[in-house]
């Protein structure tokens, strides 16, 4: 298989607030297909008042459940496909997944709808957000099997 040739998406927001309007920032109008994204992320937000991270999050403090990505850290840069910027996602139903700094995820076609991004904390926690994390994407068409002969 060839090597990907990740072209950048030209994103509606680069800048991922800690605090933003809903639960998540929409940063791309519409993804479907089978495509490879691959993201890249840096800076540093606030997931409580002097409670600082990065895009990774913080591991010392477990895996909770009741957030918006149960199998992301507190404070990761985490990922939706579909849904509205106020809800949060059925993860049996939709394509949801961490991000951390770095991430490249295959959608199989199944996948389609807006590009969402956020920090992964329980509901009741995002007033205390703070900050922003940089990011970029990229998207590559993966071409389809070879035939068998």
């Amino acid at each position: 298989m060839k090597q990907p040739d990740f072209k950048k998406l030209d994103l509606k927001c680069n800048s991922i607030p800690g605090k933003p309007d809903g639960l998540w920032t929409a940063v791309y109008e519409y993804v479907t297909g089978t495509i490879a994204l691959q993201f890249k992320a840096k800076g540093e937000w606030s997931y409580a008042p002097n409670r600082k991270c990065g895009p990774d999050g913080v591991r010392s403090l477990g895996l909770p459940q009741d957030v918006m990505v149960p199998n992301a850290p507190i404070g990761a840069l985490v990922c939706k496909i579909g849904g509205s910027s106020a809800d949060k996602p059925d993860v049996a139903k939709q394509t949801v997944f961490a991000v951390g700094s770095e991430c490249i995820v295959l959608l199989d076609g199944k996948s389609s709808g807006t590009l969402f991004l956020t920090m992964n904390d329980e509901l009741t926690q995002f007033a205390g957000h703070d900050g922003a994390i940089q990011v970029e994407i990229g998207s590559w068409d993966v071409p389809p099997p070879p035939k068998a002969t």
